[in-house]
């Protein structure tokens, strides 16, 4: 969009077309062509020369002579070795083995079946009459009455640790 240009600006247009100046400043769109961009100069060493190497200290004198201290304790035994292999020897040879008996062995004689004849069953004897019944036990009966009144004619209710029967 073109920016209006005049010599005498009516007062009224003046702030408009200042604030169209001020943003075509602000957009870079003013002034010519860009240029090409220029070769990169050259890229310096990472670190400088290393200096050179101060002299060596002199070395200290040395102490005057100190006496031997006792040995120290002995450290521990070490782990006892793998026993050798076992040498040739203490057994003698295995001697020969027996002489196998004759197959199939001899079978003992067989001895004579019985000759006794079971007699018949006898008759089973009649039932017994039953006993008599013992005395039953007598059952206890557990109540836990709830606490409020069922409304229920003639149901016990806990009535503050009293029992006492509805009335419905």
């Amino acid at each position: 969009m073109p920016i209006l240009s005049s010599r005498n600006y009516d007062r009224n247009t003046l702030g408009n077309v200042l604030k169209q100046v001020v943003d075509a400043v602000n957009a870079g769109s003013i002034g010519g062509p860009t240029g090409a961009t220029g070769l990169p100069g050259p890229t310096g060493g990472s670190t400088g020369a290393t200096g050179p190497t101060g002299p060596a200290a002199a070395t200290g004198p040395t102490g005057p002579g100190a006496v031997q201290g006792p040995p120290g304790p002995l450290g521990p035994q070490g782990i006892t070795g793998v026993t050798g292999p076992t040498g040739p020897g203490a057994t003698g040879p295995q001697g020969p083995f027996g002489a196998t008996g004759p197959s199939p062995g001899a079978t003992g004689v067989t001895g004579p079946t019985g000759t006794g004849v079971t007699g018949p069953a006898g008759a089973f004897g009649a039932t017994g009459a039953t006993g008599p019944t013992g005395a039953t036990g007598t059952t206890a009966v557990v109540i836990v009455p709830p606490s409020a009144d069922p409304h229920v004619i003639g149901q016990v209710w806990n009535n503050a640790g009293v029992l006492t029967v509805s009335a419905g």
